[in-house]
């Protein structure tokens, strides 16, 4: 190699440390999964000249991808499909790898934060010279090791946000957390004409179980309750405790058609549900809501408070029919 070539070589490794120093700066001000996972499957092979990015995580409980869909909308999950969820991903060393049709080359490269192995990341390219077996891949290592420190950071960031924004006491998301759901739900719809529903409910007699059977038995319904909710709703619905015994649903993407059906779900989960009290009898457990499709309207504002009244007075309207029953905004 002549005197030229290495210098050509050194300034296509310094101008390759530059966009890489920048990357990296970019990756360290990520504090969403929208903005992580963005910059990483977009904004990586847009800046490093690859046809795509994919990574590899462990998650073996699930809670890492359970975490994402909460954290973004439907139409942002398809960044999701850039991403593998598996109990276990082999551990690796950078290296080269056979990709995927209709990619020619590959890079596979371990991300590792304090010696815990967090998966992997993987590059590709349509050019059969871009990856070869032996290349140098200091510098990919070291992005590499930098994504992983800010996937942990990114987490630990959206945990804070995500337990600022929840009840303490259920799990579901807090007044402020739902309303919050609420406005990202009737912004989306007014881009995309979406529509999304939304129940109200209440736990029929709840003071009465608090005075009969305690508040610690009172407690343990509203978790179990929760608990339920959430296990007839997809990760990307949102579940909120409003205050007391009063919760709310939003169910994004949920046609008017499909409601009454959603509902019959939730109230036939709601009837097999089995709480006991400090003293092992089983507590009768009923409750009363209401349910509405809602479609924003582009250049219109409708408050969660105003839905969210309206819905009131046709639970109430539950009530005095008898409870134990969903009343829909048609009736």
């Amino acid at each position: 190699m002549d005197l030229t070539e290495l210098l050509e070589n050194a300034r296509r490794n310094e101008a390759l440390l530059k966009r890489l120093q920048a990357f990296e700066l970019q990756l360290l001000s990520c504090q969403t999964w929208l903005d992580f996972l963005t910059l990483l499957l977009e904004g990586l092979p847009d800046q490093f000249d690859l046809d795509a990015a994919t990574l590899k995580v462990c998650d073996p409980d699930g809670e890492l991808k359970a975490a994402m869909l909460q954290a973004l909308d439907i139409d942002q999950g398809v960044l999701l499909n850039q991403l593998e969820f598996q109990s276990r991903v082999p551990i690796i060393e950078a290296q080269a790898v056979t990709p995927p049709p209709p990619w020619k080359s590959g890079l596979a490269l371990p991300l590792m934060r304090n010696d815990l192995y967090l998966g992997q990341l993987r590059l590709y390219s349509n050019s059969n010279d871009r990856f070869q077996p032996g290349m140098a891949t200091d510098f990919m290592q070291h992005l590499a090791a930098v994504i992983a420190a800010c996937l942990v950071m990114v987490k630990q960031s959206e945990e804070q946000a995500r337990l600022a924004l929840t009840d303490p006491l259920t799990g579901a998301e807090n007044r402020r957390g739902f309303e919050r759901a609420y406005c990202r739900e009737w912004s989306r719809g007014q881009r995309q004409y979406h529509v999304f529903a939304m129940i109200l409910m209440d736990i029929d007699h709840f003071k009465q179980v608090n005075d009969v059977h305690g508040h610690g038995t009172g407690d343990r319904v509203l978790k179990h309750l929760c608990k339920t909710l959430k296990g007839v709703m997809r990760p990307t619905d949102h579940v909120g405790r409003l205050g007391g015994e009063e919760f709310a649903l939003i169910l994004p993407g949920c046609q008017p058609d499909q409601l009454d059906a959603v509902v019959s779900r939730v109230q036939k989960a709601i009837h097999g549900m089995e709480v006991k009290n400090d003293h092992g009898k089983v507590v009768p457990l009923t409750a009363s809501g209401s349910y509405i499709s809602v479609t924003p309207r582009p250049h219109q504002e409708l408050k969660l408070a105003q839905v969210l009244d309206f819905l009131d007075s046709y639970l109430y309207r539950a009530k005095k029919q008898g409870r134990d029953r969903f009343l829909s905004v048609e009736q």
